[in-house]
Order: C-alpha cells, then structure tokens, then sequence
C-alpha cells in the first residue's frame, strides 16, 4: 500500500477466464500472484455484505433486480457463472465474508469497491454499508491490506469523517478529468490517498494517458495515480513514466507479462 513497488490488481478477479467477481475468479488470481484484488460490494436488504459490480443483477446473473432489494437468501439464488460460460454454471454470488475467508491467510491486497451509492439507496444505508465493511475488515485483521474505493465522495468523506487516512482512500477521476456521481464537502485532494486516472470523454474510454496533468496533479498533491488500460508495454511504461504505482487489469496474464517485461515483478 506504500507504493514502494508497482501493484498488479486483479479487475473482479480473473474477469478473463472466469465469471468476474466469483470465488473462481478470486481463486485464479491467488495462483497467478497478484498483488491485490479489486472487487465489488452491496448491502442485500438484510444487512449482509455481498460481491457483485453491478446494482442489478442482470448482467451477471440475467434476474433484472436491484441487490439492495433482495434477501441473501434471493441473492443465493443466482446463477452467477452461467451467462459467462457453461463451464462455471451453477456459480454462486459471493458473499464478503466467504472472500476473506479465501484470502485471510495469504498476502492478497483488496481494494474494496462500495458500489451503495447515497444517490440510489439514500445517506443511511450506503454510510451502513461502507461502516459494516470496516467492521468486517477489522475483526479479520485486514487493516493494513485494505483500501477503501468509491465512485462516491460522499461515502468516501464519511470514511474519512470517521477513520481519517486508517485505510487508503481510493477515488475516481480528478483535476479535468473527475467521474464521481456525487461531490463531497472536503476537498478531494484532502480524502484521496489513490485516484484512477481517466480520459475527458463523456462514453468513458480510458485513454487517460493524453492527460498527462492528471498525473502531474495527483503527485503534486501525494496522491497515489493508478489506472486501468491496455496492457501494452507502450502503455504500461509511459504510465509508470507520469507516476502510476498501480495496474488493474481485466487481463491479469498480459498484466503480470508486461511488468515482467519491464522488470517490475
């Protein structure tokens, strides 16, 4: 997390083998040796802490419902790995608590994405979200293998409110390029420990290397910049040359590939 080295994140775990967000996915990117995993978490309607990028799970699992609205019962219902392939049907949704206990005893790094926005699911809930992950964290002595991630700043204020910089606080876009859905009080720069680099484009994209001031900024101000791109060496060596530490990749064997190439893992 001091970013003494460059760390190799795996997107959802395994996103190209596998269902993304599933324990095979997770599994995958143990054997290969990531650094880190970055996943996804919602608050099923009674409380408990689940795995899945999206609020609705029809992407992943083909049931056009919202997680915030089912019972983990429901949610324990989907078929999470039958859309992707054959192979994986059957494939649960995982919970928070069955993916610590995957990697608990090993090295893995998570950076953990609170995908409960207070625009969609109120103030109380995506606070009791982001508070029950914490907790969560803590009682399985992961503190110092955390980073806490969100698209918004108010959850990300109300972690910083609370904890102060206990946990590396990880935003999205910043300078001319921001993609949060909500804005907080403090200043950005202020809550940012990491922030993703993105590309002023209103259909996404991720070409963020061509604003090379981003990076510029967020080093200037001892932010962390980390991005998601091509995994290409050209990439690759020209991000690390603005001051990226970190690569998450929805194709960890090019990813560790690449690093290697550049003598970096």
């Amino acid at each position: 997390m001091d970013s003494k080295r460059i760390i190799l994140a795996a997107h959802r775990g395994d996103r190209k083998l596998c269902p993304e967000n599933t324990m095979p996915a997770f599994e995958a990117a143990l054997k290969l040796g990531c650094d880190m995993i970055e996943t996804d978490l919602h608050m099923t309607a009674d409380g408990v802490l689940v795995i899945m990028h999206d609020r609705s799970t029809k992407r992943t699992a083909g049931v056009d419902r919202n997680i915030d609205e089912m019972t983990l019962a429901e949610v324990k219902e989907l078929d999470a790995g039958a859309l992707f392939s054959e192979e994986f049907r059957g494939t649960k949704v995982p919970t928070v608590q069955e993916f610590i206990d995957l990697i608990k005893d090993t090295d893995m790094m998570v950076n953990w994405e609170l995908k409960d926005y207070p625009k969609y699911v109120g103030d109380e809930r995506a606070f009791a979200c982001a508070d029950k992950l914490v907790e969560m964290i803590v009682a399985n002595g992961l503190e110092k293998r955390s980073m806490l991630n969100s698209f918004s700043d108010r959850v990300l204020e109300h972690l910083y409110k609370k904890h102060g910089h206990r946990f590396p606080l990880h935003g999205q876009g910043i300078h001319n390029c921001p993609k949060t859905c909500d804005h907080a009080e403090i200043p950005e720069e202020e809550i940012y420990d990491w922030c993703c680099m993105y590309a002023n484009d209103p259909k996404g994209g991720f070409n963020c290397l061509g604003y090379p001031e981003n990076f510029a900024y967020c080093v200037q101000k001892g932010i962390k910049p980390c991005v998601c791109i091509a995994d290409t060496v050209e990439n690759y060596s020209r991000a690390i040359e603005l001051g990226c530490r970190m690569f998450t990749s929805n194709d960890i064997y090019a990813a560790d590939a690449v690093l290697r190439e550049l003598g970096q893992r």
